[in-house]
Formats: C-alpha cells, sequence, structure tokens
C-alpha cells in the first residue's frame, strides 16, 4: 500500500445533493448557518441583532409584508397590511428603531382603502416603491374592489326631489356631470345629473346631490352606481351661427327645425306696375314725382299693407318714377298766353324684382307710396301766374310668377323656425353692420330655443334637439355638435362649447373633440384645445392605493418619528378622445358588470412595475405602460387623438399557444422580462423609442414560474423560482437579448430536494452576490452565494441557515438581512464581513485582541446591563431587565448571556452563561453564576441571546484528481484513513463527530481555552488553527461532521487528509 496525502484547500462551493464521488472539491454534504466565501473560507454566519428593545408592538398575524429604503440618514421601514386591510409601519433601521409610526388615510378614507387591501391570501397583494409611495395592487379576484372599474358604489337618501349621495373622498365638483343608476325606490330615475352640492368632497364624510324629477321620501341609506362623465356642453343642444361677411342687399336667414317636416315657401320671380295715381294733365309742366327707391314690403298677414292670404314678407323691389315736360296737346297760344296752362308731365314708372321674399302667391299685390311721389297725385294749377299742387301718388306692384321651395323649418309648430329678416339695404352707400344683421337672426325664434350674440355670432341652445341650416352658406356658416374641418370653427363662441372633427365621413378612428376655452372662462375670445367626447366615462376607480411617507417628526432623535399616508392615487382622467380613438386600458373590468360572477370574471391588475419612466401595470395577458414622465398622475390613455404619439400608452398582449397571465416582470438593458406563471417573454422595441408603434412582445422561454415570488436581478442576469414538481427548482436567465433565446440554467439542480415547495420568501443582495429563499412559519432560509469574475462563474455555492424561530418576512436593505420572527422580533445581519472595525452593526458587539476583531454570534440578541451580585449567593440577579423573555416562544436555541467588555483586568471576556429564570410573573427575572457586575457598569458590555449550531457534513472522502474544471474520484481503489486535518480560521469552541459503521459516533469538543492557547485575560477565541483528528477507518465506512454552537466564531478553510492507498480493491464475495 501506497501513503497518500491530498489537500481540498477552500470550502466555498457550498452544498451538494450528488454523489459523494460526484462532488467537486470543496463542496459539502450539509451546510448550516454558514456562508461559503471564497476569501475567508466556510464561516459561521453572523448573529442576529435585535432591532430595538422589545419585539414590533401590535403585529397581527397572518397579513401581508413590505419593506421600504427611505435614505443613508433616515433608514429603513417595514409595513403589514393584515388580512381585514389595516396598514401598520415600523423603523426597521436608524433613530428610534424598532418603534412604530404613524399611519393616516387620506383619499378615499380609511374604510375604503382597508375594503381594497383586505384578503384572506398574503400572496394577493403586490408591492412597487418608488421614492416615498409604495404602491399597494390586490390580486384578490373574490374582492369586487379589486375590479378597475369607471364607476364607484355609493349610497343614497332621498327628500323631496333632492337626492344626497355618500361617497368619502368623493373630489367632485358642482356642476360635474355624472350618469348614475339607483337601486329601489329611485330606480325609475336612474340616468345623467349634475351636481348640485358637493360639501367634504376631500373628507371620508363626503357627499354630493343631485335633483331628481319625481319627489319621494328615501330615508335608508340604498345602493346606486355612479359614473362621473367627461366634461358636458354648456347646454343639451346648441348651435352657432359664424357671420363671415356683410353685404348689401342679401338676405340672412336660417331654418331651425327638428323634424323632417317640410314646408312650402313661394316666393316672387316676377312683377309688374299694375296701378298707379301719378297725375299727367294739364299743368305748369312741373314733375313732381320723379325719383326712384327700394322697397320691402309684407302682406297684411305678415304686418304689412300688401293684399292676400298668408305671412308674406320681404318683397323688395327697386321703383323708379322718369318725368319728361311737353306741349300740353290743349295749348292755345291764341287763348292762354304764354302764362297759360299749357304744359304736361310724361311719367314712365318702372319696377324691378330684388327679392322674392317668402309666402307670396300669384295675383298678391302690394301698394307702395314713393315719399318722392307726395304731389304727383291730383295735380291742380291755379292762380297767375299758376302754381300747381297735389297729393300722395300710390303705386300697386303686382305678383305675376312664382316659384316654390320645400325647407325644414319647424320646431313646434308650421314654419316657426323659419328665420328671414329683411335682406340688407341694397344701397351700396349705405353702411351694415354685424350687430344689425345678428340682431334680425335673434328675433321671432321659436318658442324654447334662446339665443345670445357672441362676437361675430349668435349661440342657439334649447332643452330639446334642433337643427341650423343656413339658407346663404357664403354669408354665414353654422356649427353645432360636429364639423369636417377646423378651419370652419369661430374665433369666438361660447365657453365651453365641444365640437367634435370627423374628418372621414365614414371612418371615426380619426375623429377628435375640442372645446373653446374663452378667456377668464368667459364667452367670446379664447382658443380651442383638444377635449374628450362629452358625457362618457373619465375615471379609473378601484386602482391600487399608495403608502407615502409623508412626514417626518423629531428627526435625528430617539423620538423620530414618521407619518405614512394611506390614499387613493391619483390616475389621469381621460381628458381627450372617445372609446373608440382613445378607449379604456384593457385591465379595466368591462363596461356594465355588475354581479358577482362578472366580476369574478373581470381583469385584475397582477402587479405595478416601473420600465422606461413608465408604470407599467400587468393585467391578464397584457402589459400596459403609462405615458412617460407621468408618475406623479400616472396617465394610461393617450395625450391627443389628433395622432400616435412617441409618448402615448403602450397596451400589448402577449402572444401565446395557451393562457399565460402575466403575474410579474423585471427590467433588464434589453428590455423588459415578463412572466407568466408557465412562460416567459421580452418587452422590448428595436428603435431607440419606446412607443405604442415600435413596442413588441414575444416568447422567449418556457418555464414554469412561482408566481408568488418576484424575479430578481442578480447583476447581469436574472433568476427566479420555479413551482412545478415536488421541490422549488431556482433558475437564473443569462443573455437575453432583441433576438434569439436566452440561457437559461437551473442553478438548483446539484441541490433538487433542498427548496421546498410554495416558497414564498424571497430577497437578495447584488452587491454581496448572495440570494436568500424562505418560506413563512419556516425557521430555515436557503442560500445562493456566487461569484463572478467578468463573465466567469467562480462560485456557485448553496448552504442554509436556521434560525431559533420560524420567519414571517425577511428582506435586504444595503448590507444588511432583516428577519421578522413569529414572535415578532425583528433581527439584523450584517452580510458584510462582521470581523472588521468598520461593521457599524457590530461596533460595539465585537471581542478585539491582538488586532483580531471577533464578532459575537447569537440569534435576537440584544444589550443587558444593572446586574446586581451577592457575594454570599455568588449570583447576580437582573431584575426586569429583560422583559421580553415571555414573549420568546421555544426555540431552537438556548439563551445565554456572554460578556464583551474588553478591558484590563477582565478575566471573563468571551465567556457565557446560561441564566436561571425565577419563575415569577412575568417570567423575565434571572440570575447568572458568578460576578457580572463588573461588566453591568458598561451599557453595552453584555449580550443577551440564543445560540445557534454551525454545521458542516463532508462527503466520503476519496483520492480526487483535477484536469482542468474536472474532478474525477477514484472509487475503486483502496483507501484507508489515518486522520484528517481541518484547516480553521477564526475559531472558539466547537466539536467532530465521526459517524462509523457497526461503532458508536465520536465526539470530541475542542476549545482553544482547553488547551493553554490564549493569554487568561484574553478570550478564548483564536484566529487560525489546524486540528488533527484521527481516523483509521476506511474511507467508505466513516463520515465527519463539524459542528459549532457557542458565540464564537467558526471558520473552515480546508482540509488535508492522509492514509494509506491501494490503486485496485477487491471486494470479498
Amino acid at each position: 500500500m501506497t501513503s497518500i496525502r491530498q489537500t481540498v484547500p477552500a470550502y466555498a462551493a457550498g452544498m451538494s445533493e450528488q454523489p459523494d464521488h460526484l462532488k467537486f472539491p470543496g463542496q459539502l454534504k450539509d451546510i448550516v448557518n454558514a456562508i461559503p466565501d471564497v476569501t475567508k473560507g466556510l464561516f459561521k454566519r453572523p448573529g442576529a441583532k435585535r432591532v430595538g428593545d422589545t419585539k414590533l408592538a401590535n403585529v397581527q398575524s397572518g397579513g401581508s409584508w413590505f419593506h421600504y429604503f427611505r435614505d443613508e440618514n433616515e433608514g429603513a421601514y417595514l409595513g403589514q397590511i393584515d388580512s381585514n386591510g389595516n396598514v401598520r409601519v415600523w423603523k426597521a433601521s436608524g433613530d428610534n428603531a424598532g418603534a412604530e409610526q404613524n399611519v393616516i388615510y387620506g383619499t378615499g378614507g380609511e374604510t375604503a382603502c382597508e375594503a381594497y387591501l383586505a384578503t384572506s391570501n398574503p400572496e394577493n397583494l403586490q408591492f412597487l416603491t418608488i421614492n416615498d409611495t409604495t404602491f399597494v395592487s390586490n390580486r384578490d379576484i373574490t374582492n369586487p374592489l379589486t375590479a378597475i372599474r369607471d364607476s364607484f358604489e355609493a349610497t343614497y337618501q332621498q327628500s323631496g326631489t333632492t337626492v344626497t349621495i355618500s361617497y368619502g373622498f368623493h373630489e367632485l365638483t358642482v356642476g360635474y356631470a355624472l350618469d348614475i343608476t339607483f337601486t329601489g325606490a329611485a330606480s325609475g330615475d336612474s340616468g345623467q345629473y349634475l351636481t348640485v352640492t358637493t360639501p367634504n368632497a376631500n373628507a371620508s364624510n363626503g357627499t354630493f346631490t343631485v335633483t331628481l324629477p319625481n319627489s319621494r321620501t328615501v330615508n335608508s341609506d340604498t345602493a346606486c352606481t355612479v359614473t362621473p362623465l367627461t366634461p358636458a356642453r354648456p347646454e343639451p343642444h346648441f348651435a352657432f351661427v359664424d357671420l363671415l361677411r356683410t353685404e348689401n342687399g342679401r338676405q340672412y336667414g336660417l331654418n331651425i327645425y327638428n323634424s323632417d317636416t317640410t314646408t312650402a315657401i313661394e316666393r316672387a320671380t316676377k312683377i309688374e306696375i299694375s296701378a298707379n295715381t301719378y297725375d299727367e294733365t294739364d299743368g305748369t309742366g312741373h314733375c313732381p314725382g320723379i325719383g326712384t327707391g327700394v322697397f320691402t314690403e309684407n302682406k297684411q298677414g305678415g304686418n304689412g299693407s300688401g293684399i292676400g292670404t298668408g305671412n308674406g314678407k320681404n318683397l323688395t323691389f327697386r321703383f323708379s318714377a322718369l318725368g319728361q315736360q311737353g306741349v300740353s296737346p290743349n295749348y292755345s297760344a291764341a287763348s292762354e298766353g304764354p302764362g297759360g296752362q299749357n304744359y304736361r308731365a310724361a311719367y314712365s314708372l318702372e319696377v324691378t324684382l330684388l327679392h322674392g321674399g317668402e309666402g307670396w302667391q300669384v295675383n298678391d299685390t302690394v301698394v307702395i307710396s314713393p315719399p318722392f311721389a307726395d304731389e304727383a297725385a291730383n295735380v291742380t294749377t291755379s292762380g297767375n301766374p299758376p302754381s300747381t299742387s297735389g297729393s300722395q301718388a300710390t303705386v300697386t306692384i303686382k305678383v305675376l310668377e312664382t316659384e316654390t321651395t320645400n325647407v325644414k323649418a319647424t320646431v313646434s309648430s308650421t314654419a316657426d323656425g323659419l328665420i328671414r329678416p329683411a335682406p340688407t339695404p341694397f344701397d351700396a352707400d349705405t353702411a351694415i353692420t354685424a350687430d344689425t344683421i345678428l340682431g334680425g337672426l335673434t328675433t321671432g325664434l321659436p318658442s324654447g330655443i334662446s339665443a345670445r350674440v357672441i362676437g361675430t355670432g349668435i349661440y342657439y341652445s334649447s332643452n330639446n334637439p334642433f337643427n341650423v341650416e343656413i339658407v346663404e352658406e357664403d354669408l354665414m356658416r353654422v356649427m353645432q355638435s360636429s364639423v369636417n374641418d377646423v378651419s370652419r370653427l369661430p374665433n369666438q363662441c361660447r365657453h365651453g362649447y365641444i365640437v367634435k372633427i370627423a374628418n372621414a365621413r365614414l371612418a371615426e378612428e380619426d375623429d377628435y373633440y375640442l372645446r373653446f376655452d374663452g378667456q377668464n372662462g368667459r364667452d367670446g375670445s379664447g382658443s380651442w384645445n383638444e377635449c374628450s367626447k362629452p358625457d362618457i366615462p373619465r375615471r379609473l376607480y378601484n386602482m391600487p392605493l399608495a403608502i407615502q411617507r409623508t412626514g417626518l417628526a423629531n428627526p435625528g432623535t430617539s423620538t423620530e418619528i414618521a407619518t405614512f399616508t394611506v390614499r387613493r392615487f391619483p390616475f389621469q382622467d381621460r381628458l381627450v378622445g372617445d372609446n373608440t380613438t382613445n378607449p379604456y386600458p384593457s385591465f379595466v373590468t368591462a363596461k356594465g358588470a355588475q354581479t358577482s360572477n362578472e366580476l369574478l370574471d373581470a381583469a385584475r391588475i397582477n402587479k405595478i412595475v416601473f420600465f422606461r419612466n413608465r408604470l407599467a401595470i400587468l393585467s391578464g395577458e397584457n402589459v400596459i405602460l403609462s405615458r412617460p414622465g407621468t408618475f406623479g398622475t400616472p396617465d394610461f390613455f393617450i395625450e391627443s387623438a389628433l395622432t400616435v404619439g412617441a409618448t402615448d400608452p403602450i397596451d400589448i398582449s402577449a402572444s401565446s399557444m395557451f393562457p399565460s397571465e402575466i403575474f410579474d416582470a423585471l427590467e433588464i438593458n434589453s428590455g423588459l422580462v415578463v412572466f407568466s406563471s408557465n412562460q416567459q417573454f421580452l418587452l422590448s422595441t428595436d428603435s431607440e423609442i419606446l412607443n405604442p408603434e415600435t413596442a413588441k412582445l414575444r416568447s422567449i422561454s418556457v418555464f414554469n414560474y412561482n408566481v408568488n415570488l418576484p424575479p430578481i436581478s442578480l447583476g447581469t442576469t436574472v433568476a427566479y423560482v420555479d413551482n412545478s414538481g415536488k421541490f422549488s427548482r431556482f433558475n437564473e436567465m443569462a443573455n437575453i437579448a432583441r433576438e434569439g433565446e436566452p440561457d437559461v440554467v437551473e442553478q438548483s439542480k446539484v441541490v433538487p430536494s433542498l427548496i421546498p415547495k410554495d416558497v414564498d420568501l424571497l430577497t437578495n443582495s447584488r452587491e454581496n452576490s448572495l440570494v436568500l429563499i424562505g418560506k413563512t412559519d419556516s425557521d430555515t432560509v436557503y442560500g445562493f452565494k456566487y461569484f463572478n469574475v467578468a463573465d466567469k462563474r467562480e462560485q456557485q455555492a448553496w448552504f442554509k441557515w436556521k434560525f431559533n424561530r420560524a420567519l414571517k418576512y425577511h428582506f435586504v436593505i444595503n448590507d444588511t438581512y432583516y428577519l421578522l420572527d413569529q414572535d415578532s422580533f425583528l433581527q439584523q445581519v450584517s452580510l458584510t464581513d462582521p470581523d472588521t472595525a468598520t461593521n457599524a452593526l457590530y461596533e460595539n458587539d465585537s471581542i478585539s485582541q491582538d488586532g483580531v476583531i471577533y464578532n459575537l454570534h447569537l440569534d435576537n440578541y440584544t444589550d443587558l446591563e444593572d446586574g446586581v451580585y451577592n457575594p454570599a449567593t455568588n449570583l447576580t440577579t437582573f431584575t426586569n431587565k429583560a422583559t421580553w423573555i415571555p414573549d420568546v416562544g421555544s426555540g431552537n436555541g438556548s439563551l445565554v448571556v456572554v460578556d464583551t467588555i474588553d478591558v484590563a483586568g477582565n478575566t471573563r471576556v468571551g465567556r457565557y452563561a446560561t441564566p436561571t429564570l425565577l419563575g415569577n410573573n412575568p417570567n423575565d427575572d434571572f440570575t447568572l453564576p458568578g460576578d457580572w457586575s463588573q461588566a453591568t457598569n458598561t451599557a453595552t458590555a453584555l449580550k443577551i441571546g440564543y445560540l445557534y449550531e454551525y454545521k458542516a457534513e463532508f462527503p466520503r472522502i476519496y483520492p480526487t484528481k483535477i484536469e482542468g474544471e474536472k474532478s474525477f474520484a477514484d472509487v475503486n481503489s483502496s483507501v484507508v484513513l489515518h486522520r484528517v486535518k481541518v484547516h480553521f480560521g477564526k475559531i472558539g469552541l466547537y466539536e467532530t463527530t465521526l459517524t462509523r459503521k457497526g461503532k458508536p459516533d465520536y465526539t470530541e469538543v475542542y476549545e482553544s481555552a482547553l488547551l493553554d492557547e490564549y493569554d487568561a485575560s484574553d478570550a478564548p477565541y483564536l484566529a487560525e488553527y489546524i486540528k488533527t483528528v484521527p481516523i483509521y477507518e476506511r474511507n467508505t465506512n466513516v463520515g465527519i461532521t463539524l459542528k459549532s454552537s457557542h458565540p464564537a466564531p467558526a471558520t473552515l478553510r480546508g482540509l488535508s487528509w492522509e492514509g494509506d492507498f491501494t490503486p485496485r480493491f477487491y471486494k470479498r464475495v
């Protein structure tokens, strides 16, 4: 036989459940309460130092937990939401750590917020913290308040016609448009209303009132559903007529109607002078009736002088009378002489039709009295020299021909909407003003229609529908609820006027809406701005809540306390477009869903994440991203219906051959990795800008995923837990690119049965290359330690930690691991090297000797002081110094007190003792053997806490050959182990156990104090040590286990073994 010696230089490769001959040198069968480190070796995990003096106050059983890191000065916070939706927050680090913080309720009120947060399954609540805001979403489909809707449920009472609706923090204002569905007595009055009063709009006792058409009394709170609507138009029905130009000789007419009923209107097309009273008898030759004029005449029924039936109006014509002097045929020069009546006036009368008016029939006549013909009738001559006098001449105008036009102009009675003012003056020298024209269009309106002049236009309104047509479209332009050309909009208009711009006749996809905003909220001058369609749902209800740190009192002191506000977070309303151009995001419940089954089928928000400055909501099979830069008021509606913008929201669905409800996501450099329960996707873009047109969501892998644990970033890779099978798997995804498939490695392959199924606690520290996995109500945490050099993974090691009490929650902030145990004690463990002078967490808890720092290894430990020594009994008594002891349940560790004071002459430094409880009520008084009074004079000298066991179980030892990165164990050789040499780093008390076939286990306890390896005034710790363990057994017959249950450190660096070796081994048959 040949002597052989081999060395395992480091134990940093963690646990492995592979057969021993397949384990790589440096792997162990079991590791408990240790951390494998490539630099230090396998060292005992640091102790868990208690946060605060006692357990956290008012912690509830069950519930969901979250944490939040404010900054280095203020520290971290821990929060709980119990099954009833109550929120509590405690300080986790910094000043006044362990103290419960103030929690108040803002928008939404306490009752409503608690109702949203209430759930029987803690995993339903999902958290996202951004700055001082923690968003909370609820996946619970049995809670109807988690179905995102455009309405809210309220209660009402009615007195007379006034209905008072109660809903806290409704944030409505007077005149707000609502669609209300009443149950009970008022169900018949369901419809649209405007708020009349809105007291306490921003308080939990908020109410608002509306006026119903029917009077009744409803004293009990009765349910109703309220849907806030986009701003309504100023009046229900309206039109705006814009004056385009003023022109002489034109009629500015309108047709107003509300039905298809037509009215026949006759207008004159030809007229003549049928009679006149001009006198052409002999006279002096004077022609008194000469002149021309324009006349607008009405029938008698139209309040004029015309003869005929009906209401003929506005017959406009030009009448001209020309006269010429001539010698009378009766002239006799002999008898009359030059002074006789020897002249005659000869008249030429003409009439020209200028406007045919309305309501004229053939043979209708009008009689005019031209003002210039006031002496042209009944002419007489008298006197010498002769003079002429006469009376007013008249002219009869007769309608010879007409034409008939059928128009719609009926509102409440026949042709009452026929608005026909008189034509403007035909004389070009006569000035025309817009006020005169507009004034003629505001009189004689149908009943129920009102008008107001605004600028150079008229705004018509009514409570009932009506239409307006322009008679002469080159003179005026009418606008009602829609136009097809934005250039047709007036420059002055009614404040709040909303119009639809219908770009295409048959398509609605490019339509949009504009609202006129008058200066200072008044009619007149202003501007047209894009808005939403009136009277459609505008708000999002049942959206995730926010828990925000909103204040800090007494900062930097022992009484520092923060205030957290729970409230509905303000999500942006729909401000533009309609249900076609700007629909609700896909996470909103289908309109009309009311029943429990409908609400159960509604899409729920599974998680909120933050990606590229957008708030992203995961719901169903969709990823919905808000507009970027709208975090203060997240906006899931488009900015403008005019065009698709780069900053518009993104609502994209995962394309898959099987249902893929999305539960979580994680941002990486190439995009957003999205996780469903059975598939992974990548949301990315090939463009520099992520927008609705460039976003793509494609499948990149198909693995099961534990939906209750978030994926985590390991720096350059993504890791997640697979929950399929009997045990959990821990997968790591690398090389995730926009094209191609990533590399997915099951990192837990070497420990396939280590991680139990349904783990629900996961945290990590990228800075310390550490992942910790746990399960609620279990005392075991499973760790994964990794270390990369460039692109090469140099270490990937599994281990586990066991605490003396089961866990409720854990998390990592910076370099500190926090755990909350089932007794509600919050504890913290440093993840950096605890045995250094720069470790602030343990600076008052360590022992320094010979330039080496030894940390304390206790769980749930805290300071202890003011013990009283009794020399007679040789006991030190501590009374009311550990009032928390009764709050600790029975666990896996022993309660001990350790002396850490490092002063000259103290021979007890590093020693520990087990307290003897005195059994009083409460059972918190105890004694320690000996005199501990010297240590009690220093506040931080004594530490009281619970021991925990460090364990490393070695695999079977084989002769091993290493080639490159592979090792080969010789399982066929015969090896007799003589001894092993265990190489320790920092070490105190430890024990080794040899498990031998056919023989009892052999355990030996080692302590440096027994080996005279330290000075009397030093703690019984050594900085390094090599211990030889004799064996003299065949390698296949022996197992070695190393343990340490001492407050001292324990560090395994390496192992050497010596023995006899035979290359071939023949086993006797």
